[in-house]
């Protein structure tokens, strides 16, 4: 018998039902699907599982790219880059601009610059300390404007000086004691001889309410709601004589030289004829026949000559003074061969032929200077309320590109050494014969650039003028002289350099590349940062753990302690440090962060032992038998190590930003570089040139987020209650 056949034998009388069958009693399989399978994926480890999560998060992975990209920068940059960002960067590429492109207008080391005022006796040039002549181009006129403010760049005008009552006169003075000289007040100081001397005012001009309307273009009020008044003119001296006691005291006298009855218009077409100052002081009974030292004063009056009870200005055009002396000492405040007007003509005096002049002329050669040297300028008293002012001088404003590549390595005069031409001879980039004259000054008669040269030799003339010959001296048997030439400066700089270098992120103030300075600051902040880190992460990790999981007493003394560091302010900390070592390094640095640096991420990891030392799995394994060793680290800590991560993370940022901050304090690194360095030495070039805080700040923007979104993709994927999620 088949072993699926059966018989039925035996059965009770109920069971011998005839519609009974063996089919009856076949296995019915309700669902023919089976739904148990083998697994078709591959064991995986956590860490992979973690790696496969993080992945799946892009905008952490693109923070990562970002972080991953600025390391190899930080590393590469520095080692690669030949520019110079040592503390002996060459000063003569400062502040060049960004440049990518060559041209475009955009990132191609040129600026626009707008609204800009131009010294209309000097070519329309703007001021050169700020923008070099050879890098203007497309120079276009604004219009010119009135304005009230003191300025080189403006002409005309009138000089107003002011009055108010209850303060007394106003004063201003051209003193024969040089106010440059405080601290040797008889350094410049002569006498005013009446017999060897003869000083007169060839100008004096005071305009008047109708003169002022009835000028071109200057429909204007009196300023400032003031009153026009009279001025005139005093001249003060100082003369020895001698106390009750018979000591020797000096004293002041004045004399009036322009009478304040009038309006007065002096040495003008018109007007009075030149006062004779001399001749005024011999008037006024004056037998003395030499002072000390003088002074002139400008005194201001109402209408009517008196002391005015309003507000009262007097606007004066011009004022020229004449001297005939041959006092050497005078001649340095009155000479020809010392003083130039504006318009170039030399003058045996002090000449203000131009209101605004009065205002900006310096003691320094130089624009606005007039090349001025060693003479008193007029002064305001300074008790006095309302000072000296300009009123309705012109100023012309323009726009322009300026190429600051073009005006700093382009062409360039300078003095060409003559161990430069030597150097350029031995190379044969040049022919060069010389000799030295009767005088020992050097004659060149022979300077050719040779075919080669013409493509390597950095100097463009084609001539060199022996008249620009310098002779320095012999050294060593050789004489040293220099010769004036134009060059074109980067190939002068480099004498192989093929073409005019780029810089990406420009230079800073110092000549420095800021490519290259900036990756080297976030190298040495990434190295604080990242050293700051493992230090601190470690030991708080370590802190934390035993606090959080043996609890009680061992956690209320390791708190109370955490609790003492941690009200002590960083601030503090540091500048202890740094008072105590003497030293403001990298190690300092390093010393300072890792104090205090720790207890944000013990105190996160004590929070994290005490959520999870309670659970089931934690209570099982210690019922099996589990060390404290092995809860901690294969059970309790797992959990918790995606959130401590994520805050610990973030440190390496707060770390730079500290670090930055500290050197805003003037107690940042002293031999290294760090972007915090960076920001703090450019925090004056703002206004004029922002590129030099904009490329710094932007590194430090991008590390920042990338850690942040780095450290939100860590903490996910490491969570291991995520564990085998897809999504």
């Amino acid at each position: 018998m088949a072993k699926d056949d059966f018989e039925l034998v035996d059965l009770p009388e109920v069971a011998n039902d005839p519609e009974i069958k063996k089919e009856d009693f076949v296995l019915q399989q309700a669902d023919s699907t089976i739904h148990e399978q083998r697994f078709q994926t591959k064991p995986t480890t956590f860490w992979k599982d973690s790696l496969k999560r993080f992945s799946k998060n892009k905008s952490s992975v693109v923070a990562a790219y970002i972080l991953g990209f600025l390391v190899l920068l930080a590393v590469f940059v520095p080692i690669f880059d030949p520019n110079d960002v040592s503390t002996a960067a060459n000063s003569a590429l400062k502040n060049l601009e960004p440049k990518l492109f060559d041209n475009g207008g955009f990132w191609d080391g040129t600026i626009k610059v707008t609204h800009i005022p131009v010294d209309k006796n000097n070519g329309n040039m703007p001021d050169p300390d700020l923008y070099l002549p050879g890098g203007i181009k497309d120079l276009v006129p604004e219009g010119e404007f009135y304005t009230n403010e003191a300025t080189e760049f403006g002409v005309g005008g009138y000089v107003q000086f002011g009055y108010y009552g209850g303060y007394g006169a106003e004063l201003a003075y051209l003193n024969s004691r040089n106010p440059a000289s405080k601290s040797y007040p008889n350094e410049y100081r002569f006498e005013y001889d009446l017999a060897t001397m003869d000083l007169s005012i060839d100008k004096f001009t005071v305009v008047s309410e109708e003169q002022l309307k009835a000028a071109e273009g200057e429909d204007q009020t009196i300023p400032q709601n003031f009153t026009l008044g009279l001025a005139g003119i005093d001249f003060v001296y100082i003369a020895s004589e001698l106390d009750e006691d018979d000591r020797p005291i000096e004293k002041e006298y004045s004399v009036p030289l322009v009478d304040l009855a009038t309006t007065h218009d002096i040495g003008s077409d018109g007007g009075e004829a030149a006062i004779n100052v001399n001749q005024r002081i011999k008037d006024a009974g004056v037998e003395k026949t030499s002072f000390n030292s003088f002074y002139f004063r400008i005194v201001v009056k109402g209408a009517d000559g008196t002391t005015p009870e309003q507000h009262v200005c007097s606007l004066i055009k011009n004022l020229n003074f004449n001297i005939t002396t041959d006092d050497e000492i005078a001649k340095s405040y009155f000479s020809a061969d010392k003083v130039v007007t504006e318009y170039g003509t030399e003058i045996n005096g002090i000449s203000f032929n131009d209101a605004m002049e009065m205002i900006v002329r310096t003691d320094s050669v130089g624009l606005g200077a007039k090349n001025v040297i060693n003479m008193g300028f007029w002064q305001i008293d300074s008790a006095i309320v309302n000072p000296k002012k300009i009123y309705l001088a012109k100023a012309e404003y323009a726009s322009f590109t300026y190429d600051s590549y073009l005006a700093t390595l382009g062409p360039r005069e300078i003095d060409i050494s003559s161990s430069d031409l030597e150097y350029y001879s031995r190379k044969r980039w040049i022919n060069l014969d010389y000799e030295f004259d009767e005088d020992g000054h050097a004659v060149i008669f022979e300077f050719e650039k040779t075919q080669l040269g013409e493509s390597m030799c950095p100097i463009i003339d084609d001539v060199l003028d022996p008249a620009k010959v310098k002779y320095e001296g012999n050294v060593g048997g050789h004489d040293i002289f220099s010769v004036k030439g134009t060059v074109m400066y980067y190939r002068y700089l480099d004498p192989y350099a093929t073409s005019m270098p780029k810089y990406l992120f420009g230079t800073d103030s110092a000549g420095k590349d800021m490519f290259k300075y900036v990756f080297e600051g976030l190298r040495n902040s990434l190295l604080l940062g990242v050293f700051t880190f493992v230090v601190c992460f470690l030991f708080g990790l370590l802190w934390g753990s035993i606090s959080g999981y043996f609890g009680g007493a061992v956690d209320l003394v390791m708190e109370r302690l955490t609790d003492i560091l941690s009200g002590v302010p960083w601030i503090v900390v540091m500048t202890l440090v740094i008072l105590k070592t003497g030293k403001s390094d990298f190690g300092t640095f390093a010393l300072a962060l890792c104090l205090t640096g720790w207890i944000g991420t013990a105190s996160t990891t004590r929070t994290q032992f005490y959520r999870f030392r309670g659970r089931e799995y934690v209570l099982a394994s210690r019922t099996l038998g589990a060390s404290d060793a092995r809860l901690i680290t294969k059970h309790i800590l797992p959990n918790a190590m995606g959130t401590i991560i994520t805050g610990a993370v973030l440190m390496i940022p707060s770390v730079i930003f500290s670090e930055a901050t500290i050197s805003y304090l003037g107690l940042g690194f002293k031999s290294l570089s760090s972007l915090g360095v960076i920001l703090s030495s450019n925090q004056s070039q703002l206004t004029n040139h922002p590129y030099q805080l904009l490329f710094p700040s932007a590194v430090i923007a991008l590390v920042m987020i990338s850690f942040n979104l780095f450290g939100n993709g860590l903490r996910d994927a490491i969570n291991p209650s995520l564990k085998g999620e897809e999504e």
